[in-house]
């Protein structure tokens, strides 16, 4: 396997999922189970398969020992350093990249913690070499999400998009907006439709929040200490700031009254100090056609948007929509994202006593399953308990559940601790964590969970 040496990475994990329900308690989005590892396993996962030795991982302080007892159940053979930020303040992606700042010494690729995708990392990373980019995202082009009916009280909620505009000649990503910056009209830059002749603006993509950037965009971060937010502040800044020129001295100076310098600009920091500008007027290589504009258009500052074959699979497990639908396929799409089957679908420390248990399911450490029981298409967490003459379809059971006797559950999730008394029927249900169902109770498309005071949201 090949060695990625040049790169450091950073996982972003300490994220509470805003746009989960309400219902999650304090179940770490980083530790949603998909299929029979967490969420996080996954991105680690994928950086060991494509060559990194070491990351670190941004946590809360709060998950630590959480994370750290999944983890090591884990197969894994990466090395991470957990580093905790204060779970009391509200720190924002932009921050953990501060606070971890002191030991990023290369270019650094920065994922989210709950990504899960068998993209090759090695198309981005070439793209970031070849183009000596500032800036390099992933964007995955799968088209309109699958249409599932989802467990708990129906809503209307519309998904967040971006409005992402790429040369489709040079792959300069040159406008990034989130569509609800706009109310009707979208106004592009005069100057991008100037400079690049073949610009296709997109509004179904899916941004990965995978990042390759340079190691002075973080010492502009840190500098700066002006952005909360990497994909909604830090990120927009610098895609348009790669269409502006840098001030001369003299230019700065005229823009404060002391006629004292002003503080520093991002360009600032994209300034060559090498050779690069003097190699590219000797080399023939231009990146565009029109060859009488010179390459890069002189721009040091430049960012570039890699798009993932459509065929790629690629989620980010932040909606609930996303965590329903990725876990209804994740055994299926196993072979394709990993490279290999999944060996153990029982964990050994398991009782499974049902025969009438299919091959889409997987069962947790030290959960017992009674013997006249029927699981089709059902994942169970650990120390799960699912009594006699149970029948289970499309569930997510997390951590320490007990299904009693007589029970009928479809398409539902069950949080940490819940207990769903003897014969309930519950279809498209969310039941919260630690809470109990009371006996016979049939509902449908119901939330079951303690009063929303004491509740954060789920993630």
């Amino acid at each position: 396997m090949h060695k990625i040496l040049e790169f450091q990475s950073v996982v972003l994990a300490a994220g509470r999922g805003s746009r989960l329900p309400d219902v999650g308690g304090t179940v770490s989005k980083c530790l949603l189970p998909v299929g029979p590892y967490p969420v996080l396993w996954y991105t680690l996962n994928m950086l060991e398969r494509f060559g990194f030795q070491e990351t670190m991982v941004v946590i809360l302080s709060e998950d630590l020992s959480n994370i750290i007892n999944a983890l090591e159940k884990c197969p894994l053979k990466i090395k991470y350093e957990l580093i905790v930020i204060p779970s009391d303040e509200d720190w924002g992606t932009a921050d953990s990249l501060r606070h971890i700042s002191s030991r990023v010494n290369t270019d650094i690729l920065v994922v989210s913690g709950d990504l899960i995708t068998n993209t090759n990392l090695n198309d981005l990373l070439n793209l970031h070499r070849k183009h000596d980019s500032a800036l390099t995202t992933l964007f995955f082009n799968n088209g309109l999400e699958p249409w599932i009916e989802l467990p708990g009280p129906k809503n209307k909620n519309k998904p967040d998009r971006d409005l992402v505009c790429i040369d489709k000649e040079t792959q300069r990503l040159v406008f990034l907006a989130s569509a609800s910056d706009f109310e009707e009209n979208v106004t592009i830059p005069r100057i991008i439709i100037k400079k690049y002749n073949d610009t296709t603006l997109y509004s179904r993509l899916l941004d990965a929040h995978v990042y390759v950037v340079k190691k002075w965009v973080i010492n502009y971060l840190v500098e700066s200490n002006k952005f909360t937010s990497v994909k909604g502040e830090l990120i927009p800044h610098i895609i348009k700031k790669q269409l502006s020129k840098p001030k001369t001295t003299a230019e700065k100076k005229g823009m404060s009254e002391k006629n004292i310098e002003v503080s520093k600009d991002v360009l600032d920091y994209a300034q060559e100090t090498g050779f690069e500008s003097k190699i590219r007027e000797m080399s023939s290589y231009n990146d565009h056609k029109l060859g009488s504009k010179s390459v890069y258009f002189d721009d040091v500052l430049r960012c570039y948007a890699h798009i993932a074959p459509k065929n790629t699979f690629g989620m980010r497990i932040n909606t609930l929509s996303a965590f329903y639908l990725c876990n209804s396929m994740i055994l299926s799409k196993w072979e394709e994202l990993m490279g290999s089957t999944l060996e153990e679908r029982f964990h050994p420390n398991s009782e499974v006593k049902t025969k009438q248990i299919d091959e889409s399911c997987t069962v947790g450490e030290k959960s017992f399953i009674s013997e006249k029981t029927s699981i089709k298409s059902t994942f169970i967490g650990p120390n799960c308990t699912i009594e006699n003459k149970v029948r289970l379809t499309n569930c997510i059971l997390m951590n320490n559940v007990t299904i009693k006797e007589g029970c009928v559950l479809q398409d539902c999730v069950i949080y940490t601790g819940a207990t769903v008394d003897s014969g309930c029927s519950l279809q498209h249900c969310l039941v919260g964590p630690h809470h109990l169902v009371p006996a016979s109770t049939a509902s449908n498309h119901q939330l079951h969970a303690e009063t929303t005071d004491n509740m954060i949201t789920l993630g």
